[in-house]
């Protein structure tokens, strides 16, 4: 029984799945390894497998095809790590959160719907919670808010706890510290599992506004609630002051010195504060969201709502979560205020084959920035690309443009109606010669075979060399007298190609 509840536990899409193999042990104690995304339904074996260490692990992606969700995660990823005091800390809160230990020693604090919830509503609620617990800069679960399945977007898995359950060390956090069997773990799941409303309506305790922040960044909220102590005053301060002057561009100067009193322990010295007004007057201002103590509380999709947040992102709206299809030639997704947005690799180099894009797949027009600033993001986006397990795919060839046009072309010369004679050529149909085994045809027939079937990814030229790699070659045959140019091919039997499959690299996932 425990099987079925815990996969119902962890629903969610149903096209496509994850594994890891872990290969080797950092210096840190973080384990790394190998992850792949496997395109078919999920299996009672595949779970049996999972739980009892004998299969693969399995990672499952929290979004599903209708962009709803059973369950979030804020994927803790700092080694050491002290859970007994995450938990505490969680407690403290009151938030409905599982820890569980992660594969590489981390936390997946889990928060579980009892019924289908939007991803947009999940994800909102998990920002501000990791945020709360000081770990903003944390990855979030569900990483969409709406897949694009007809494009080959499967979103990004979370490989799940109990893996090999009764001796493995991916288990849950009991309250006091120990861990939880998986009987228990689904104890845990009853007793907090909440409702579609309760999850919008989380209420973060020490995330609560302070007026003298009012229109600010959260994480100077949190951060002036809890002091800003030794170690974080210098930056903190710098953050203070970018808010200061965006929110009193008159009077910064002197607010500054009232915050440092109000809400540093103990406030920076008068001949530090002056140095740090001097940074915060540089025509070139702006928060430091990627350094401590900012980045432990960020939460930038809510910091850009706010009047005097961090505004838009680059390009003039939020882009994050790059990932890669392995194909022949790679196909790119980004996500674009939550929604994905399909690219090739010229549209992530130039601005504007990126507007172009979201123009026409989402209907806005973001504006340019510099380029220096559109190739730094860029480039941090690929960094941490590399760095996400599940970002980079490797696509099955059946599912790949190729792959499509293979499919097609059998179809075209074996489940149509063939020639009887290669005089028929002339009527749009494939002859096939018995004693050579070669199967013959016009090119303009088979393209416009394609176009019929809405396959428009290959020029003429294209479908040419497509032709070549597998052995096809261009020829006349005499018909009626007259010289044609026709295709050959090796003959198909039953259903199969008599021939080596081609040597190319697979295409984009369409």
């Amino acid at each position: 029984m425990s099987v079925e509840k815990f996969s119902a536990i962890f629903d969610g899409l149903q096209e496509a799945y994850g594994t890891y193999k872990v290969e080797k042990k950092q210096s840190n104690g973080k384990n790394t390894g190998k992850a792949a995304i496997v395109r078919e339904p999920r299996t009672k074996k595949l779970w049996e497998g999972h739980l009892s260490g004998k299969g693969s692990s399995v990672g499952i992606i929290p979004i599903n095809a209708e962009n709803k969700c059973k369950w979030g995660c804020v994927d803790v990823d700092q080694y050491p790590l002290d859970h007994k005091l995450l938990i505490e800390k969680i407690r403290r809160l009151k938030l409905p959160l599982i820890v569980c230990r992660s594969k590489s020693g981390g936390a997946h604090c889990f928060l579980f719907a009892s019924e289908w919830v939007e991803a947009r509503d999940m994800q909102k609620s998990l920002q501000s919670i990791s945020a709360a617990l000081g770990y903003g800069d944390s990855e979030i679960f569900p990483k969409q808010v709406k897949l694009h399945l007809d494009r080959g977007d499967v979103g990004n898995f979370l490989n799940l706890p109990y893996y090999n359950a009764e001796e493995g060390l991916r288990y849950a956090f009991l309250d006091d510290g120990t861990s939880a069997t998986l009987k228990e773990f689904i104890e845990l799941y009853e007793a907090h599992k909440q409702t579609p409303e309760q999850i919008t309506k989380i209420q973060v305790e020490s995330s609560a506004d302070i007026s003298d922040f009012e229109g600010g960044p959260p994480c100077l909220k949190i951060l002036a609630k809890m002091k800003i102590s030794e170690g974080g005053r210098n930056n903190g301060l710098f953050n203070v002051g970018v808010f200061l002057r965006k929110a009193y561009p008159d009077s910064w100067e002197n607010e500054i010195l009232k915050y440092n009193m109000e809400y540093f322990e103990p406030p920076l010295p008068l001949n530090e504060v002056n140095i740090v007004a001097k940074q915060v007057q540089r025509k070139d201002y702006a928060y430091k969201c990627n350094d401590a103590p900012i980045n432990a509380h960020c939460n930038k999709d809510l910091c850009r709502t706010m009047k005097f947040g961090i505004g838009a992102a680059v390009a003039g709206v939020p882009i994050a979560n790059l990932r890669k299809y392995n194909s022949s030639p790679p196909v790119w997704f980004l996500d674009v205020n939550g929604e994905p947005l399909e690219l090739d690799t010229e549209a992530l180099m130039s601005q504007p084959a990126f507007q172009k894009a979201c123009m026409e797949q989402l209907n806005m027009m973001p504006r340019s920035v510099a380029k220096q600033q559109w190739e730094a993001r860029i480039g941090a986006l690929l960094s941490e690309m590399k760095e996400n397990e599940s970002a980079i795919v490797e696509v099955a060839q059946d599912a790949s443009i190729s792959g499509q046009f293979y499919d097609y072309l059998e179809e075209f010369c074996s489940y149509l109606q063939n020639a009887q004679d290669k005089e028929e050529i002339l009527l749009r149909k494939p002859w096939t010669d018995d004693e050579t085994q070669l199967t013959y045809f016009r090119l303009k027939d088979f393209e416009a075979f394609l176009r019929k079937n809405k396959f428009f990814e290959y020029k003429s030229h294209k479908v040419a060399q497509r032709l070549r790699d597998i052995n096809g070659e261009s020829t006349v045959l005499k018909i009626k007298g007259r010289a044609v140019r026709v295709w050959h091919i090796p003959s198909y039997e039953s259903g199969d190609m008599d021939i080596d499959p081609p040597k190319f690299g697979n295409e984009a996932p369409f």
